[in-house]
């Protein structure tokens, strides 16, 4: 019995290592990648598919190859789970829904239907749209974060005329929709003849417990269309109290691959030393994690399995428009301080229903090699919902009480799991964010105040790429809830 037993994992193992092997030798083969998909591409259809999009597979991040090999090698290291292998889904009993009110949801804090800029002056603005260089309908919301009475929204080069790529607005001001100010300045913006000084293509950005402003510069432009890399990835630290310049490190060419894109950043602070700080920096197009040192000022790369999407959940459609993603490594949050430094790093690729995790000293022991770390990656047990169910997640966050805060992209919803019990689609609980969908809700953030808030950035991002964004409409939408209220009555409310 225990020899068949062991002769069916070998054969696995075997499967999956000549299938490795395969994807090692076709990546010799050097081919021309795209960072947007078409819409109507289905790279999962043969090509004589009557239904496939006469775009070439040659025009996409990766081939199926490399995303089918370590998906294999991931599903063999989560005990050869495959999606029917998930349990039933189970019947939830009703949330006590005492204390709920129409105070307890998500309320909306800033909309608009298009951005605008705070100019110096109405002259200077006016040039800028007759010239091109700003063209309001072109600027996309992507990320948020919250320090103080400020928010900051990054807003990446996508498209031509988005002429600053950081900016914020101040959470003082009661409008429904206020002009961005350039941050930390104009100045880091108006150098056109040396782009790479200042700020070029910024995602995403941390604030840490020492008010400092960490920001992820991809330094790519023009990535609805084709991607010019004009500048190296780049991680610049701003201190907050005086919004001054204290660091840059320009990440390794060895540690960006061909067609890399860094999207998301999470930041770390050891028994509260402001110099013992450490980064974690993920690369959603070709599947990696780079770890920074603030103290060492060096950084390393790790790659596993765990960082692949789910080829069966690459499947996207809202509002009428289909595509597909192949979008690896993207959801990360830290486990609360518990100030022994044994906090964990929770991560989802955005085309999965899938959660793991890995404790971050496992991340920052620089003498693990990397066939030694995989081993210190978790899967957690059950999927976030049942199979098939539109549940990939993007953007999430944990208050200090541990509750998971994550969006939900196709279902338009925000969902919660207190991370003190069992990772079951039973203990996944939807917040309330009123009687309307959002629309591709893509950031999220929980802040640092003593009373703490999730916020919640939609952008409708699949109508900025495939559709059209219509400036009369919403398009951008932040909303916010007190973390204590916003689980009340729901199945993440701590007993």
């Amino acid at each position: 019995m225990l020899g068949r037993y062991l002769h069916g994992y070998s054969t696995i193992y075997i499967t999956v290592v000549v299938l490795w092997i395969c994807h090692k030798l076709s990546m010799g083969h050097n081919q021309p990648h795209s960072y947007v998909w078409p819409a109507d591409y289905n790279w999962m259809k043969p090509q004589h598919h009557a239904e496939v999009s006469t775009v070439s597979q040659v025009n996409f991040p990766v081939s199926s190859t490399e995303v089918l090999v370590p998906w294999l090698l991931s599903m063999w290291m989560m005990g050869n789970k495959t999606p029917t292998d998930y349990p039933k889904r189970k019947v939830v009993k009703k949330p006590n829904t005492k204390g709920r009110n129409e105070n307890t949801g998500f309320k909306d804090r800033f909309t608009w239907g298009q951005i605008d800029l705070e100019y110096p002056n109405q002259d200077s603005k006016q040039m800028a749209i007759n010239t091109g260089t700003f063209i309001p309908v072109n600027n996309l919301l992507l990320g948020l974060e919250v320090w103080k009475n400020k928010m900051f929204l990054s807003l990446p080069q996508w498209r031509p005329g988005i002429p600053v790529t950081l900016a914020y607005v101040n959470l003082n001001s009661y409008a429904k929709s206020p002009m961005l100010k350039p941050y930390p300045s104009w100045n880091w913006y108006a150098n056109n003849m040396n782009r790479c000084h200042g700020l070029v293509s910024v995602f995403r950005m941390e604030v840490d417990k020492c008010d400092r402003l960490w920001v992820l510069d991809t330094g790519a432009i023009n990535l609805a269309n084709k991607v010019d890399q004009i500048c190296p990835v780049k991680l610049d630290v701003f201190d907050l109290k005086t919004d001054t310049h204290i660091k840059r490190f320009i990440i390794p060419k060895n540690q960006t691959l061909k067609d890399s894109l860094f999207t998301n950043i999470v930041v770390e602070i050891l028994n509260d030393n402001c110099d013992d700080a450490y980064a974690y920096m993920s690369d959603v197009f070709q599947y990696g994690l780079v770890v920074y040192s603030y103290k060492e000022d060096v950084s390393r790369r790790i790659n596993h399995p765990y960082f692949y999407p789910d080829p069966l959940y690459c499947h996207y459609s809202m509002d009428g428009i289909t595509f597909n993603w192949m979008d690896g490594i993207f959801g990360m949050c830290l486990s609360p301080d518990g100030g022994a430094g044994q906090r964990v790093l929770y991560f989802h690729s955005l085309s999965s229903n899938n959660e793991f995790y890995v404790p971050t000293a496992s991340l920052r022991n620089g003498t693990l090699r990397e066939g030694d770390i995989i081993e210190h990656f978790f899967a957690l047990n059950d999927s976030r919902c049942a199979r098939h169910q539109s549940c990939q997640s993007s953007g999430m966050a944990v208050d200090a009480k541990g509750v998971m805060y994550y969006n939900l992209v196709t279902a338009g919803k925000v969902g919660c799991w207190d991370t003190g019990r069992p990772f079951e689609s039973v203990t996944q609980g939807l917040l309330s964010s009123g009687p309307t969908p959002l629309s591709f809700p893509n950031d999220l953030k929980v802040d640092k105040e003593s009373a703490q808030r999730v916020w919640m950035l939609s952008n409708g991002l699949h109508k900025y790429l495939y559709g059209k964004t219509d400036p009369n409409q919403i398009n951008y939408r932040i909303m916010v809830a007190y973390t204590d209220d916003v689980v009340k009555g729901t199945v993440c409310e701590s007993n």
